[in-house]
């Protein structure tokens, strides 16, 4: 079974798009290739970031607990 290095997981309020005003679910995946001037977590990207390594059903089963039906999933791109 394949691990993932996430940086966080956390719940908060959606601040754009469609289910702006929501709560949602966020994963953050380490690293990320693209560089994005508009970046706000570069510090996610550097090479000595923390992370904690989770299998999918890991992941999946903390979504499932909080009880939150929006997730947002970002970096590791």
């Amino acid at each position: 079974m394949s691990q993932f290095r996430i940086t966080e997981k956390f719940i908060s309020i959606n601040g754009e798009g469609v289910r702006a005003g929501q709560l949602a679910v966020f994963i953050r995946f380490a690293g990320c290739n693209l560089d994005c001037s508009y970046c706000d977590t570069k510090w996610a990207n550097q090479s000595d970031t923390s992370y904690t390594l989770m299998t999918e059903n890991e992941i999946y089963n903390y979504i499932k607990e909080t009880g939150i039906r929006n997730v947002t999933i970002t970096g590791g791109e």
